[in-house]
């Protein structure tokens, strides 16, 4: 059975926060407005574009971005309730980018709790086991980058997979 979830060191967190957030600044609306919903698709030519650190974090792990989605809650009263996400890709990265400091991410078998983390630092996320996210932090927006893999393998063998 793979990993609900693995840490993964970023010696250059605070440089792709500050590179993300001046993108999501300059190039979206996602921190001024309530998008409709949670799972916001943006231009991944674009983010790699304006977030050179990531490019090059991914590099060190061998990763190969394919795309790139936010996060973003503006309600503290909110959270995510239990949800899987929608496949093909199971396997993806999640950075904290913005006000996740109290927030933590867990996930379910049925009404247990099977694993939990706070959103301290990039993970490889497994998207496929129920999860929830309770926000315990009244600074908003939450902001969490997701990065979905072209090569989903090297993300599935650190959950435990073949």
């Amino acid at each position: 059975m793979l990993k609900c979830f693995v840490e993964l060191g970023c010696d250059c967190l605070e440089q792709i926060q500050s590179q993300t957030i001046n993108y999501l600044k300059h190039k979206t609306n996602l921190l001024e407005s309530k998008p409709k919903e949670p799972w916001c698709i943006t231009d991944t030519k674009v983010a790699l574009q304006n977030i050179p650190a990531l490019i090059g974090w991914c590099k060190q792990h061998k990763f190969l971005p394919q795309e790139i989605s936010f996060i973003v809650s503006h309600d503290s009263s909110s959270g995510l309730p239990v949800h899987t996400d929608q496949g093909p890709l199971i396997a993806k990265v999640n950075v904290p980018i913005l006000n996740t400091q109290g927030n933590i991410t867990r996930w379910w078998d049925n009404d247990s709790v099977i694993a939990e983390t706070p959103m301290d630092s990039p993970v490889v996320f497994n998207s496929s086991i129920p999860h929830s996210v309770d926000i315990h932090s009244d600074a908003l927006p939450r902001v969490v980058m997701a990065v979905m893999m072209r090569n989903e393998n090297v993300l599935l063998k650190m959950l435990g997979g073949e």
